[in-house]
C-alpha cells in the first residue's frame, strides 16, 4: 500500500499520510480492522522501521513510505505487544507480549516460543524489554530474566535476580564491560557477566551507589561507554542518569516525563522520548533533532528510535508513526483503521458498516465516552467525533458532546443514510458520513428523562420491513418511538406494565410478524409490542412482558443480552445461560393464549444430550444468508451453528483463529459479500463466510475470483443467486464437473471435479436455477492450473 507524497511542512511538523486498505478478501479469509494511530514502540532494523500497537505491528519502508501490517491474521501469534527488538546478527524481528509469548520473525516465517506463557510461574509473565547479543536473546520479564537461544529456539536459562528469588518486574537490560545491569522496579541490579550461575539470586546485587537506589527504573541502554538509565521518580518528573565510573544526569532530561531510550544500530545516536517532545542525541551528547508538534495538532510520544538516514522515528499515541528526517518536513505513516478499539454495536447495509463505540457504566448511568462512530466504506475507515463534525457536540449542553454512542441502524434502502443513538442526546441522523439532524424531545416524539436536563437516552434502533425506524427510549414513560418512512414521529407507552422500571436498550423490529422486541437490561427480561399493523391506530396496540416463568416467556434467565429474527420468523435470544428460541412469536398476542414460551436447543455431544451453550454468556446473535446462526459469547469466542442450531459448523476463538479476544461484544454480516464483522473488547476483525443474502432472481452478479489463477487455493464464490439454488459446473463440452446448492445467495466451488481433483486449465460454465426452476442464470469462469 503506497503512501501519498508528503506535503511541505516545517521541519518539526508532519503531514499524516492516509493509506488504502486491502481489497476484498477471499472466502474463509480474515482481515483486521484495528486502530493504528495509538502506537506503543518503534525500532529500526533491516532497512525498515517496525512500529507496535496493542494488537499488531506494522513495517514502514523509509524508501517508499509503504507500510505492511503484521497481525494475528498473517504473522503474529497473539495480541498485547509489550516489547520489540531487532537482531542484526540473525536479521530477525523479535516481538514480546503481555502473555509471555515471544515471536521470532525472519522473512515470511514466524516461530512462536511459548515457554514463559506455559510455565508454572504465577504472576506477571509479560515481556517488558528485549536485548540481543548474537544468537542470545535476553527477555526482561515481570518476574525476572529469561535467556533464549534463537538458533536452538529454546530457553537456555531463567534468572530470578531479586533477594530470596522473589518475583519483581525487570524493565530492561544492558551490558557494559564484564558486567550486566538490570533496570527493575526495585532499583539497579548488577552481576558479573561471565558468572556460571546467574540463575542464583545471590550473585546479583543492588547498586546502592545509584543516586536513587530503590527507584523504579523504567529503561536502560548502553551508549558511548555510558549506562543511560531512566528513573520514574514521580509523575512527569523522570530523570535520565548516566554512569561511566561516576554518576551524572543527561542534560535536559531532569523534571520531564521520559517514555524511553533507544540507541541506533551503529551506536552513534540515541533517541530520548518525552511526552510531548523528544530528542535525537549524537555521540557528543548534543541534541541534533528535537521534534515536538504537528501544525495544528500536538503529538503525544510513546517511544522513539534513531533512523538510519540521520532522522528519528516517533511512535505516538494519537497520529501513528511519525518520521522526522535530519532535514526537511516530517510526516506520519500508518495503516488505515478506526481511531480506537471500541465496538459496542455494528450494522452494515449497502456497503456501509457503522460502529457505535458505546458504552454505559454498570448501572447504566453515563460513562461519558467521546469515542464517536466508526464508518467503513470502500475499504476505508473513518472515525467521527466532535473534532470532525460540529453536530457531534450535541444540543443539550450536557456531557460535552454526543457521548456514549449505543446504537446504530444503517438504512437498507438509501445508500449512505443511517441513524445512531446516543445515551444522552437522542437520535443522530447521518448522510454520507456527516450528522444531518439530531432528533430529541424538542423535534420528535422522543421523550426526555424525568430527571431533567433534556437528556434523551436511546439504546436501540432497527428498521422494519416498511423502512420505519423503531427507537427504544429509556427513562421515559413512552419506551418506544418510531420515525415513520414518511418522516413523521409517534411514541408508544406500556403504561403501568413495567411498574416504573423504564430501562430498555436494544430493539428488534420483526420483518415477518410485526412484533417489536425490547431488551430490559439488568436482569429484567424482555418486553414486546405490536401495533397490529397500524402504526397510527392505537386501538389495536398490545404489550407483554416476557420473563423466566412458564407461560410468560420461559426465558432460561432474565439476563438477556441480544436477540435476532431469522428467515423463518423465529426469534433467537442470547442470554447469560445460552441461547433460546421463540419458535411461534405470533402466539405471544394470541387471544387463545396458546403456548408461546421459548425453547432451548438440545444437542448431542460425546454421546450426551445437553443444552446448546448452556454454560455460556451469549452476548450477540446474528443470522447469515443461509439462515445459519452466529453466536458471540463473553469468554469463548464465536460459534456458527446450523439453521436449527443442532449442529456446530465452526467455533472461532483467540486460540485457534485471528480473533484478538474471546469476548465478542457485537457482530454484523454484510449480506452482499458474506463478510462477518466481530466487535470484540480488543477491536474489530472480520471473516468472509460462505453465505450471502439470496436474490429475488438469479443474476449471477459475479464470480470471485475470475480468472482463478494457479496460485489461488481457496474456493470460487458464485454470488447473486436465489437462496438454495441448484448450481452445476460443466466444461465447455457440457460434461458435468461439479454440483452443489447455494448458501443463501452464494455457492462455493473448490475448483475441483466430483472426485475432488483440481480441474484442468479451461473455461467452465456455471448454470444455476432456483428451487422452483423459474429463475435461472448462466455465466463462465476461467481456471488456470
Amino acid at each position: 500500500m503506497s503512501l501519498k507524497t508528503p506535503r511541505s511542512l516545517s521541519a518539526v511538523g508532519a503531514a499524516i499520510l492516509s493509506l488504502s486498505v486491502v481489497a476484498q478478501i477471499g472466502i474463509g479469509q480474515w482481515r483486521d480492522h484495528f486502530p493504528y494511530l495509538n502506537t506503543r514502540l518503534v525500532i529500526e532494523g533491516g532497512g525498515a522501521a517496525y512500529c507496535a500497537t496493542r494488537n499488531g505491528v506494522f513495517k514502514a519502508d523509509p524508501a517508499t513510505n509503504e507500510v505492511t501490517r503484521m497481525t494475528k491474521v498473517n504473522a503474529l501469534s497473539t495480541v498485547d505487544v509489550t516489547a520489540l527488538a531487532w537482531n542484526t546478527a540473525r536479521n530477525a524481528l523479535l516481538v514480546g507480549y503481555g502473555s509471555g509469548d515471544l515471536d521470532i520473525i525472519t522473512g515470511e516465517s514466524t516461530y512462536n516460543l511459548s515457554d514463559i506463557r506455559r510455565s508454572s510461574i504465577i504472576g506477571d509473565k509479560a515481556i517488558y524489554g528485549i536485548t540481543t547479543v548474537e544468537q542470545l536473546v535476553y527477555l526482561s520479564c515481570g518476574f525476572g530474566i529469561v535467556v533464549v537461544d534463537m538458533d536452538r529456539r529454546e530457553v537456555r536459562d531463567t534468572w530470578l535476580i531479586f533477594p530470596n528469588a522473589e518475583q519483581h518486574r525487570v524493565n530492561g537490560l544492558a551490558f557494559r564491560g564484564d558486567s550486566i545491569y538490570a533496570a527493575t522496579e526495585l532499583g539497579l541490579f548488577t552481576a558479573y557477566r561471565n558468572d556460571p550461575n546467574l540463575a542464583a539470586f545471590s550473585n546479583w546485587h543492588l547498586r546502592l551507589d545509584f543516586p536513587r537506589p530503590n527507584a523504579d527504573l523504567t529503561d536502560i541502554v548502553y551508549f558511548q561507554d555510558r549506562l543511560c538509565i531512566t528513573a520514574n521518580l514521580f509523575d512527569e518528573q523522570d530523570t535520565v542518569f548516566m554512569w561511566n565510573g561516576a554518576w551524572s544526569y543527561l542534560e535536559g532530561s531532569t523534571g520531564v516525563d521520559i517514555r524511553g531510550l533507544t540507541v541506533s544500530a551503529d551506536g552513534q545516536r540515541m533517541a530520548v522520548a518525552h511526552t510531548y517532545t523528544g530528542r535525537l542525541i549524537n555521540d557528543q551528547f548534543q541534541t541534533i533533532i528535537e521534534p515536538n508538534s504537528i501544525p495544528g495538532s500536538q503529538f503525544i510520544m510513546a517511544n522513539a528510535a534513531p533512523a538510519s538516514d540521520g532522522g528519528i522515528w516517533i511512535a505516538t499515541t494519537n497520529i501513528g508513526l511519525a518520521r522526522v528526517p535530519a532535514s526537511g518536513s516530517g510526516f506520519a505513516v500508518g495503516p488505515n483503521g478506526p481511531r480506537n478499539l471500541s465496538a459496542y454495536r455494528l450494522d452494515v447495509q449497502q456497503g456501509l458498516l457503522m460502529v457505535a463505540t458505546g458504552s454505559v457504566a454498570g448501572n447504566w448511568a453515563n460513562a461519558y465516552r467521546h469515542d464517536g462512530y466508526h464508518l467503513f466504506r470502500d475499504n476505508l475507515w473513518t472515525t467521527i467525533t466532535e473534532l470532525e463534525d460540529p453536530l457531534m457536540m450535541g444540543t443539550n449542553g450536557s456531557g460535552g458532546g454526543a457521548i456514549d454512542q449505543m446504537a446504530v441502524a444503517v438504512d437498507p434502502e438509501e445508500v449512505g443514510h443511517a441513524y445512531t443513538g446516543s445515551w444522552e442526546e437522542g437520535v443522530l441522523e447521518w448522510r454520507n458520513g456527516h450528522v444531518e439532524t439530531i432528533w430529541n424531545a424538542t423535534n420528535s416524539s422522543l421523550g426526555a428523562s424525568a430527571d431533567g436536563g433534556n437528556l434523551v437516552f436511546v439504546g436501540g434502533l432497527d428498521f422494519d420491513r416498511d423502512n420505519n425506524l423503531w427507537v427504544s427510549n429509556a427513562n421515559t414513560a413512552d419506551l418506544l418511538s418510531v420515525r415513520k418512512a414518511d418522516g413523521g414521529w409517534k411514541s408508544f407507552s406500556p403504561g403501568g406494565l413495567v411498574s416504573g422500571n423504564l430501562l430498555v436498550s436494544d430493539v428488534v423490529a420483526s420483518r415477518l410478524n410485526n412484533i417489536k422486541w425490547l431488551v430490559r437490561p439488568r436482569g429484567n427480561g424482555l418486553i414486546v409490542f405490536t401495533d397490529g399493523g397500524t402504526i397510527d391506530d392505537t386501538g389495536d396496540d398490545r404489550w407483554r412482558l416476557l420473563t423466566n416463568q412458564d407461560n410468560q416467556g420461559g426465558l432460561p434467565t432474565m439476563e438477556v443480552s441480544d436477540l435476532a429474527e431469522d428467515q423463518d420468523g423465529e426469534v433467537w435470544v442470547g442470554t447469560s445461560k445460552g441461547v433460546a428460541v421463540f419458535y411461534n412469536p405470533e402466539a405471544i398476542f394470541s387471544d387463545d393464549e396458546q403456548d408461546f414460551d421459548c425453547q432451548q436447543i438440545l444437542i448431542e455431544q460425546d454421546g450426551n444430550i445437553q443444552i446448546l451453550l448452556e454454560t455460556e454468556v451469549v452476548t450477540c446473535v446474528t443470522v447469515d444468508g443461509g439462515n445459519r446462526k452466529w453466536l458471540g459469547t463473553q469468554t469463548s469466542g464465536a460459534y456458527l451453528v446450523s439453521p436449527d442450531g443442532t449442529q456446530q459448523l465452526a467455533h472461532f476463538t483467540a486460540e485457534n483463529s485471528p480473533l484478538p479476544s474471546n469476548n465478542i461484544q457485537s457482530m454484523a454480516i454484510d449480506g452482499q459479500t458474506g463478510e462477518v464483522f466481530f466487535g470484540t473488547d480488543q477491536g474489530i476483525i472480520s471473516y468472509r463466510g460462505e453465505a450471502t443474502q439470496g436474490a429475488t432472481s438469479a443474476s449471477c452478479a459475479s464470480v470471485f475470483p475470475n480468472p482463478v489463477r494457479e496460485t489461488y487455493q481457496g474456493s470460487v464464490a458464485i454470488t447473486g443467486l436465489v437462496a438454495d439454488s441448484d448450481v452445476r459446473i460443466t466444461d465447455i463440452a457440457g460434461n458435468l464437473v461439479y454440483k452443489t446448492r447455494s448458501l443463501g445467495g452464494q455457492a462455493m466451488w473448490p475448483a475441483t471435479n466430483l472426485s475432488g481433483q483440481r480441474v484442468s486449465t479451461g473455461v467452465y460454465l456455471v448454470m444455476a436455477s432456483d428451487p422452483t426452476g423459474a429463475s435461472t442464470c448462466n455465466t463462465k469462469v476461467l481456471v488456470v492450473r
